[in-house]
């Protein structure tokens, strides 16, 4: 019977390479017919839609579209708010060396700065600054060698082997359809003039056969209300989303890493028996992303011999990369941003929006720091008739730490940024007080490579002048020996040696140690 190698496969992941690739987007943008002249520009914001992403040879192509929205001041009697909304393809390939087709990618896209100037009066510039950051992992079988057979006198040394196994890996979409009713308070809307929208996860646990996610799909309006005086509104809401994901393999004591972006999102105003439009019709993609971890433990062949014939063991390195776990907690900014020295003076704050941009991430023992600003823009209505609408921006620093067990110097770790709340208050005339919280989650991975038995073959038996052989070796344990080095070099076993020489714990022999080595107990082919 032939020497086998029986192999055991346990599904791993390897991150393959990332990337951050700095982009922009330049456009001259003519306003729509519809609109009225440009007279000041307020707010220029923009996010980023990926589409779809196919992984090829060393390289990422990316398709999406940059959503550009634009608060300007019309130039009519009045000077009212207006906006215009404009999209731009975007289209980039990201290099990422040793990609391969069919590997998994993740695409994540930061707004760095959105800036717009006035051409003339139905032509603005608009420029938009983005960080397009990628990453593709690996899925494969790591093949661990749990056996060997064919020879009736084979030794092997066996060693536990601790990993994180994918159990799953699931990449989806789900949709929200919902009717939002416009509070009875607040006025119908007349036009919408702005939507921010993202998504926030709360919470994602594994329950026997399925993991559960739990989130909010937060919403921002700014909007034009249908009364007398063309007044400007603000209305934010939360709509809850409660996904489940089958994994018939997942246990609850099984770990999960989730991340979720916003897809595809429309929101229209309609009217309601009475005729007012006040009632909200939203549809909105959720692209969700789960991975599904389980601690194994396997014993493995880190190596083997034959005292009677010859075999050959062939080993390889493998790199991957292993979950560690994962953090997530909240940091809340209290600030005041102050208008501009000549600025009009705030009579009433309309809008305020912040984005979170993460600028470095520190690794700690255990902990990991994350720094970064929070890019801030509030619009408010001025004492002025003359300059009715104004708007301030301002760049609040932050610093947090994220607590992670087991995260170590060296290690990797992936860290995100997402608004959870966000109130805002004038407190005079040339101030508006902010209070956001900022949700920070970070997963942590290490880098770790086993050289793992992966080829045995038997080759010619070893050949022993058994004349030559005393009848009895004493050996001396050298630095670095173990009982298994000496019964392998001696073509007899690691059992013989224990009971020829008493010893009580085989794992342990220590140098200068006596070892008593019989003729009767070494085997080999003789010459």
């Amino acid at each position: 019977m032939p020497v086998e190698l029986i192999k055991n496969p346990l599904k791993v992941c390897k991150i393959v390479g990332e990337n951050v690739y700095s982009t922009v987007v330049e456009e001259d943008i003519n306003v729509p017919d519809v609109n009225p002249d440009v007279y000041k520009i307020l707010a220029p914001t923009a996010t980023v839609l990926i589409k779809d992403c196919e992984v090829l040879s060393d390289k990422v192509l990316i398709n999406g579209q940059v959503l550009i929205n634009i608060l300007y001041e019309a130039d009519m009697e009045g000077k009212p708010m207006h906006s215009m909304d404009i999209s731009s393809n975007l289209s980039q390939t990201i290099e990422i060396p040793g990609a391969r087709a069919k590997m998994k990618e993740f695409v994540n896209a930061v707004v760095q700065h959105v800036e717009c100037s006035i051409i003339n009066s139905r032509k603005l510039s608009m420029r938009v600054i983005m960080d397009l950051g990628c990453r593709v992992e690996e899925l494969f079988d790591l093949e661990l060698a749990s056996d060997i057979r064919g020879l009736s006198d084979i030794q092997i040394l066996r060693e536990s082997c601790k990993m994180k196994q994918v159990v799953s890996y699931n990449k989806d979409q789900y949709n929200i359809n919902e009717q939002l009713v416009v509070l009875p308070e607040k006025p119908a809307v007349q036009k919408i003039l702005k939507t921010d929208f993202k998504t926030i996860l709360k919470e994602d646990k594994i329950t026997d056969g399925k993991v559960e996610l739990s989130g909010v799909l937060s919403i921002n309006m700014l909007y034009v209300a249908m009364d007398e005086i063309s007044s400007i509104n603000f209305l934010e809401f939360e709509v809850p989303f409660n996904q489940y994901i089958e994994v018939p393999a997942a246990e609850r004591n099984m770990d999960c890493v989730t991340e979720v972006s916003p897809g595809q999102f429309y929101l229209d105003a309609v009217e309601n028996e009475e005729g007012e439009k006040k009632l909200l019709k939203i549809e909105a993609v959720i692209n969700v992303n789960t991975k599904v971890y389980k601690d194994a433990e396997e014993e493995a062949v880190a190596d083997a011999y034959s005292p009677s014939n010859g075999i050959e063991i062939g080993k390889e390195m493998v790199k991957m990369n292993e979950f560690v776990g994962k953090g997530r907690s909240n940091t809340v900014i209290k600030e005041s941003i102050s208008i501009r020295h000549g600025d009009p003076e705030i009579e009433n704050v309309c809008y305020v929006n912040a984005v979170p941009v993460i600028n470095e991430t520190k690794i700690f023992d255990d902990k990991v720091m994350v720094e970064g600003v929070l890019e801030t823009n509030a619009i408010y209505m001025s004492s002025f008739s003359g300059e009715p609408m104004c708007s301030l921006t301002e760049q609040i620093p932050f610093r947090h730490f994220v607590e992670i067990p087991g995260l170590k110097l060296g290690m990797q770790c992936i860290a995100k940024c997402n608004i959870d709340s966000l109130n805002f208050s004038p407190m005079n005339s040339q101030m508006v007080e902010i209070r956001v919280v900022i949700s920070v989650s970070a997963d942590a991975y290490k880098q770790t490579e086993k050289k793992l038995v992966n080829r045995v073959e038997e080759v010619e038996g070893i050949a022993i002048d058994q004349g030559r052989i005393p009848a009895v070796t004493i050996y001396l344990v050298q630095k670095g020996d173990t009982l298994w080095s000496i019964a392998k070099r001696y073509n007899t076993t690691v059992d013989a040696l224990v009971k020829l020489n008493n010893i009580e714990n085989p794992s342990k022999v220590t140098t200068g140690m006596q070892i008593m080595i019989l003729k009767s107990v070494r085997a080999g082919k003789s010459k």
